[in-house]
């Protein structure tokens, strides 16, 4: 994949009038920002930052609003990963997502549950 530059609160304004993707139910559709000093990204980097953005929500998520800056749980989104290694007791973990691709960006469809907070800064 290739590269990817971190959204801000006016990209998510503007993305989110036409956006084509309505999810269902408790699932919510985040941008994919990762932690880069220089603002942008590599997406085969393993950065994923915890201040993500809400582009779409189910019919069921009443706490957070399209527009939303927040917080998401990397640890709960963590699942292991069968890798070849040496150590038998080796836990390689990797963050799970949904991940779906619209026009040149590539977003995440998460579930409710792992938003930590709304990020009111």
């Amino acid at each position: 994949m290739g590269e990817q530059k971190n959204l801000t609160q006016d990209d998510v304004l503007d993305l989110m009038r036409n956006f084509e993707i309505q999810p269902l139910f408790n699932k919510v559709v985040i941008t994919l920002n990762r932690e880069e000093e220089d603002g942008s990204l590599i997406l085969s980097d393993n950065t994923l930052s915890e201040i993500q953005y809400v582009l779409a929500r189910g019919s069921m998520v009443k706490e957070v609003e399209v527009g939303q800056k927040i917080i998401i749980d990397i640890e709960k989104m963590m699942v292991p990963v069968k890798r070849e290694s040496l150590d038998a007791y080796e836990t390689v973990m990797q963050v799970k997502i949904d991940p779906i691709k619209i026009g040149d960006n590539i977003y995440a469809i998460i579930e409710d549950r792992y938003i930590k907070a709304k990020d009111n800064r």
